[in-house]
């Protein structure tokens, strides 16, 4: 039943592989040359294969997202369906019950390893911004370890995924995944050095909305901001709207309110661990910049990103941990 949900909703393609599926093949695998492509989705399906055999459950199924090879999380529970890839430790997909999914995507976007997915919620890390490269960090283009996932006893999914890396530090990123009434997404990083690391980074959310020209913000009234291009510094009135590019960082551990008028809906915006708020929507001439983004898809996003960068950054001892954590909700 649940599987069949998932089909029915076009997630994921209509077959997930198993142990029998190699069983059914008419030319055994000694035989037959396989092309590097076949080598690689045979590789991509055992990996799934493995997955659902040691983790799926009621609410859990493993799989590929839509026509991709990335291995993918696909969770439906009485408050929402949503997705989570390994590629990155992604979030690609939140839809609460009833409504239509909180998280966009470019239909642009290139679902393919070592390039970065354009949209959902990319773990910024273990650095945030273009400087050093690849940009905003090597996490969102590392294929992570899954962990575990658990049905909640409140009937919430939670997934966890974990990634060690000893370039440019040793360092280990836990991230959970809470599914449920509202989406918890939350990493905590570890310096496994006896050196202090400078941690900075940011749960770079992408959202849903009916029209960038209908939607405002409100909740960073009084926030000192500054334009990331232009570094023109200012005191944050208010409630404000968009009708130009809008590159900002607010020095703000706030909650945020996403007043998306075209939808109708609000969307409630909590963080913890962070100390600066990122809003970003990259309006006419930046989308038409970047090839895996839709010319006009400008209208349909906005980031809100909860983040630690520039000033407002974490600087870790031996052994010391931080967790960043974003939760989003519907009012």
């Amino acid at each position: 039943v649940f599987q069949k949900r998932l089909l029915k909703n076009r997630v994921f393609p209509s077959i997930v592989p198993t142990k029998q599926s190699y069983e059914n093949l008419t030319v055994p695998l000694c035989r037959k040359r396989f092309t590097k492509e076949e080598k690689k989705k045979m590789q991509m399906d055992e990996l799934v294969c493995q997955l659902n055999e040691k983790f799926s459950s009621k609410s859990v199924i493993f799989g590929c997202w839509k026509d991709s090879e990335l291995p993918t999380a696909f969770i439906a529970n009485k408050f929402c369906r949503g997705a989570v890839t390994l590629y990155g430790g992604h979030v690609l997909s939140y839809e609460p019950e009833g409504e239509k999914d909180l998280l966009w995507i470019s239909k642009e976007s290139l679902f393919q390893s070592p390039k970065g997915i354009r949209g959902g919620i990319p773990v910024c890390w273990p650095w945030f911004g273009g400087n050093p490269q690849p940009g905003h960090g090597i996490a969102r283009i590392q294929f992570w370890d899954m962990v575990s996932a658990t049905e909640e006893a409140d009937g919430s999914t939670t997934i966890v995924m974990k990634l060690h890396v000893t370039d440019p530090h040793d360092l280990t990123i836990t991230l959970h995944a809470n599914f449920g009434a509202k989406l918890t997404v939350s990493t905590e990083t570890v310096n496994n050095s006896d050196e202090p690391y400078v941690l900075t980074g940011a749960l770079h959310t992408y959202f849903n909305i009916g029209e960038i020209c209908e939607t405002f913000v409100e909740g960073l009234g009084g926030a000192k901001a500054e334009n990331r291009t232009w570094k023109k510094g200012f005191t944050c009135e208010g409630t404000f709207g968009f009708d130009a590019e809008h590159d900002y960082v607010y020095s703000s551990t706030s909650n945020v309110i996403i007043n998306d008028k075209k939808m109708g809906r609000r969307i409630l915006v909590e963080k913890s661990g962070s100390g600066t708020t990122v809003v970003w929507n990259p309006w006419i001439d930046k989308s038409k910049a970047m090839p895996d983004f839709g010319d006009e898809e400008y209208h349909t996003m906005l980031c809100v990103e909860a983040a630690n960068c520039y000033d407002n950054f974490i600087r870790l001892e031996k052994g010391q941990f931080h967790k960043l954590s974003q939760t989003i909700s519907l009012l």
